[in-house]
This record gives structure tokens, C-alpha cells and sequence, in this order.
């Protein structure tokens, strides 16, 4: 389970800097704007596997090194939906500038998550 925990790690790493760099894109030329919002969507989703497979280490006895880890989890968990409902009814090009911004958040916190493993 630890594998999985750190493998998935390492892909909402990937998923998050990804998706910054279409966000940015999309952003800037004013494009791409509907599969974005569906891939924050899925972005959304992998951090809640994560967050699952963290909650059943955790209850099988494998504490993280730092209790801030728990924190971070759940800060990334809802950084996404935080940034599609904060723009909302923003225009496209401002709604895809904001959620690029909570996958840089969401970049951030996962290296972190990383680091306190």
C-alpha cells in the first residue's frame, strides 16, 4: 500500500504540472477551455484516490512522519473544487487563469506531501 501511496504521489505531481502548464496555455490564447475544466475534474479525482489510500494507511497503523501531512492531504484535496467554485462565473479565459493557479497550489502541496512522506 505504501508503493501505491507513493506512486500516486508521483503522478498528481505530474498530473498537477501538467495541467498548470495547459491552464497557463489556455489562459494566454484564450483556447481549450471546456477540456480543462473536465481534466480538473479528473485531477480532482486522483487526489481523492489519494486521499483514500492515505486514510486506509493510516487506519491500518502507518502514520505519516509529520502531522502536518494530514493537513496538507486534506488542503490539496479540496484546492480544485475551491478554484472552479471561486470562478465559477468568471469567463472562461479568468476561470482556466484561476484553476491554473490551484494546480500550481496543488503542485506545491503535493511535493510537500512528498517530502513529509
Amino acid at each position: 500500500m505504501q508503493y501505491l501511496h507513493q506512486l500516486l504521489g508521483t503522478a498528481i505531481l505530474a498530473v498537477a504540472a501538467l495541467y498548470l502548464v495547459v491552464a497557463v496555455l489556455a489562459a494566454w490564447l484564450d483556447r481549450w477551455h471546456p477540456p480543462l475544466a473536465r481534466s480538473g475534474a479528473a485531477l480532482t479525482g486522483l487526489l481523492a484516490v489519494q486521499a483514500a489510500v492515505g486514510a486506509i494507511r493510516y487506519l491500518s497503523g502507518a502514520r505519516p512522519e509529520e502531522g502536518l501531512h494530514l493537513l496538507y492531504g486534506l488542503a490539496i484535496v479540496g484546492l480544485m473544487p475551491l478554484a472552479a467554485t471561486f470562478a465559477s462565473e468568471a469567463p472562461p479565459r479568468s476561470k482556466s487563469a484561476v484553476t491554473g493557479v490551484a494546480a500550481g497550489l496543488a503542485l506545491l502541496l503535493a511535493w510537500r506531501l512528498l517530502s513529509t512522506g
